[in-house]
């Protein structure tokens, strides 16, 4: 695949877009859990999209790793 350099530049500002989606998913939150006594239970916010992020920026590193055509 071939791709110009004007869509590389815009992969790479998806690429941080990600990374920093990343660090801001990337924490422990605590989810209340209610009974006879009130628990915590910890969650990462991530975890539940890990696999979407995986998908995503095995798409980009493979069009990042194509072959460039000058604009």
């Amino acid at each position: 695949m071939k791709i110009s350099n004007e869509a590389e530049m815009e992969l790479k500002k998806i690429r941080a877009a990600l990374d920093d989606m990343y660090n801001k998913l990337n924490i422990s939150l605590y989810k209340k859990n209610l009974g006879a006594k009130v628990s915590y239970s910890e969650v990462k916010p991530f975890d539940s999209v890990s696999e979407n992020f995986q998908y995503i920026s095995k798409i980009i590193r493979d069009l990042q790793d194509s072959e460039k055509v000058g604009d």
